[in-house]
């Protein structure tokens, strides 16, 4: 594929999960990476990329990023916001520093790297956030990553009227129930309190019948960064086996 030949792509929190999916569906459309996490991630396997260690909840630092990527020719012109964490809770038992945290990097840290993006990119340039089916749809045990997500699907919106007349497109992608590293290590620790595996429950509610891939969220990634959607901006995809529909 040669859909982003050419291109440059800074994607956050690519060292696993969505992020990593999205990075090697990008490498195979063409693309040449900037992958960025806590501590910089590998980088086997990508024909042309660079890693970078990038805290995303700090504004100097991230600055920084984009200041020397653009110095050494590097400067990206679709960036992926998709640093996140979760943690479930009702909310009578979500603490306080755990629904802070949770707005920070999924929030904030989103807002952070899309602002700089912005300062920079050319005409042409993509923002693509990671937002969530929990961003357009709330759920029990989930008001701190819903409000996080929900907060990133109007900053999407937002910008996207910003910088629509400076040729920029800014688009999110919502993911359903994802089989990814963070939901294993969330059955983990249910099951390590003596709850049952929430995937079971998930399941039944899916027209499909099972947890999406990450690299079956990756190809809309791929299409709103590529030229085939050169007239979308402001929008959000929901990629979740049905579970609206459901």
């Amino acid at each position: 594929m040669t859909l982003l030949q050419n291109r440059t792509a800074l994607i956050t929190g690519a060292a696993r999960g969505i992020g990593r999916a999205v990075a090697k569906a990008f490498s195979e459309a063409g693309a040449r990476l900037i992958l960025a996490d806590l501590e910089a991630p590998d980088t086997d396997g990508f024909h042309a990329a660079r890693a970078i260690a990038l805290d995303v909840t700090d504004g100097a630092a991230t600055t920084n990023v984009f200041s020397e990527l653009e110095r050494d020719g590097w400067l990206p012109d679709i960036v992926v916001p998709n640093a996140g964490i979760l943690h479930l809770a009702d909310i009578t038992n979500m603490e306080e520093a755990q629904f802070t945290a949770i707005i920070d990097v999924n929030l904030h840290g989103a807002f952070l790297t899309a602002r700089e993006a912005a300062r920079c990119l050319p005409a042409g340039s993509v923002i693509i956030f990671t937002s969530s089916l929990f961003g357009v749809q709330a759920s029990a045990e989930n008001a701190a990553y819903s409000a996080s997500k929900f907060g990133v699907t109007g900053l999407m919106q937002a910008m996207a009227a910003d910088l629509a007349l400076r040729g920029i497109r800014v688009n999110a992608v919502a993911p359903g129930q994802i089989q990814t590293e963070m939901i294993e290590k969330l059955v983990a620790a249910r099951r390590a309190e003596g709850k049952s595996d929430p995937r079971d429950r998930l399941i039944t509610r899916i027209p499909m019948g099972r947890l999406g891939q990450p690299e079956e969220v990756a190809g809309a990634f791929v299409w709103l960064a590529s030229d085939l959607a050169t007239y979308v901006t402001g929008q959000t995809i929901v990629v979740d086996g049905g579970w609206q529909v459901g």
